[in-house]
């Protein structure tokens, strides 16, 4: 009795050879993809693992429906129009501020326009009050200035030959440039140039600033884009629900689930 219980031991521990097969497979399957249990063993007698490999999915008769719920709005399409178009995303939702936001970007390319059409007719008004350096009577000139100076103004020669902005400027930033202004009264000549170099500067500053808020506009109406759609949304997002149930079919477990919209 006691040798037949030792030698039923040894079979349960595996140091039998072959009284434990060399791999068992045991599989369940169900349209919920249950876990797949896989015994496999060593055929050399010691004890058999156990590995266990889940398979987690949709069977291959599940069934999927689109639910097209009423009034509700896309957040990322409004985000997307609004960061395109500002306010775009705010009409597509149905939020008035949208009108605003559009105003506000016509506005803005509006004065942008303007502020660089004065800085361009400012600029057209430096090249005419100064003319050519080279022409005697030019209201400025090298060789009045040289005449004064005794400089024959190399560096400025060099300016206006490979970079005109920079020469006007140049005439502008540097008080010792008077003595080449060719007017009866080369300081106020001098002076007038400044203005007109200083408004031609403002012009740029601004553009500049109403091109910043341009894009700014666009950030702040995005996110507001994406504000009003979510509030949009959030009532009707109260009145669905999602309700899950579980039933047998075929002899197999069956996952079910429901989209509820309560009046």
């Amino acid at each position: 009795m006691r040798a037949v219980l030792v030698f039923a031991v040894l079979v349960v521990l595996g140091l039998v050879p072959g009284a434990i097969p060399a791999r068992a497979d045991v599989r369940m399957t169900s349209p919920l993809a249950l876990p797949i249990l896989r015994l496999e063993g060593a055929g050399d007698g010691l004890l058999a693992q156990r590995v266990i490999d889940r398979e987690w999915g949709v069977s291959d008769d599940s069934t999927y429906r689109e639910v097209d719920v009423p009034g509700w709005k896309s957040e990322g399409l409004a985000l997307g129009l609004s960061g395109a178009i500002p306010g775009a995303g705010q009409l597509y939702v149905g939020d008035s501020s949208g009108w605003f936001y559009l105003l506000a970007e016509s506005a803005g390319w509006f004065g942008r326009m303007l502020e660089n059409r004065r800085a361009d007719q400012r600029h057209q008004d430096l090249a005419r009050f100064v003319g050519d350096p080279n022409n005697p009577t030019s209201g400025f000139s090298f060789a009045q200035y040289s005449s004064k100076t005794g400089d024959k103004a190399e560096d400025l020669r060099a300016l206006w030959s490979g970079d005109r902005d920079a020469y006007y400027r140049a005439l502008a930033n540097d008080p010792k440039y008077i003595a080449g202004f060719t007017g009866v009264s080369p300081a106020a000549d001098y002076g007038r140039y400044s203005d007109l170099m200083a408004s031609h500067d403002a012009g740029l500053h601004s553009a500049t600033i109403l091109e910043s808020l341009l894009i700014l506009n666009h950030m702040v109406s995005a996110f507001d884009a994406l504000r009003a759609a979510r509030l949009n949304d959030l009532p009707l997002r109260e009145q669905y629900h999602l309700e899950l149930g579980e039933r047998w079919r075929h002899g197999r477990p069956e996952l079910r689930a429901a989209v509820v919209r309560r009046f």
